[in-house]
């Protein structure tokens, strides 16, 4: 499988590369670590693939990058897509669709909420601090304004029921911290990250 992964990985990674520092192929990695986690029973090449695709057209158009995805799984043939059986196809298309966290409908299947819980990330509030630092240019009121809106208690971010069940407990810590956050701890936090990185 490792094999398979690879040969994806170096198929989509040219859409990857004008994306923002926060959707570089590295993100889709993550994802895709993840996400092959989450899985219990689905065809480990699904999962692969939609993890590679799901923020493939991120760089051309951030506000409707999962209707391009969608409608480059239901309509291209390329290497790994002409593979697919139409059943496959179909949950592939909707597991890129529906991975966005203002999601509201139903799931279409089990593989979209498997994108969908992968791309939330880990419940780690210090690495969602640095992943937006990075999108938002180190601009720390907007990256404030940014984790309040989606990551607070009430935040708008949806976390498929697969999450909620593997991350409970950390769930609950990480919207406790989201809500305390402050503009200093958002400047701490980068601080760290670069040093680390130095």
């Amino acid at each position: 499988m490792q094999d398979f992964r690879s040969k994806v990985r170096e198929y989509y990674k040219p859409y990857y590369k004008e994306g923002d520092k926060a959707h570089l192929i590295n993100h889709a990695d993550d994802v895709c670590d993840l996400a092959l986690r989450i899985n219990k029973k689905l065809d480990e090449k699904l999962v692969i693939l939609a993890s590679y695709m799901h923020d493939m057209f991120n760089a051309k158009n951030r506000a409707i990058h999962n209707e391009l995805a969608y409608t480059y799984v239901m309509n291209e043939n390329d290497t790994f897509i002409s593979e697919l059986s139409a059943q496959e196809r179909n949950m592939v298309a909707h597991a890129v669709l529906e991975h966005r966290a203002n999601f509201k409908g139903e799931f279409y299947s089990a593989l979209s909420e498997i994108i969908s819980s992968a791309d939330r990330g880990l419940p780690d509030l210090d690495f969602i601090v640095t992943r937006s630092m990075q999108f938002n240019h180190a601009d720390a009121n907007d990256v404030y304004d940014h984790i309040k809106d989606k990551y607070g208690t009430k935040g708008y971010a949806k976390y498929p029921k697969v999450y909620q069940e593997i991350f409970s407990e950390e769930l609950k810590a990480f919207h406790k911290r989201a809500d305390r956050l402050s503009i200093d701890e958002i400047l701490e936090i980068w601080e760290k990250d670069k040093k680390c990185k130095d």
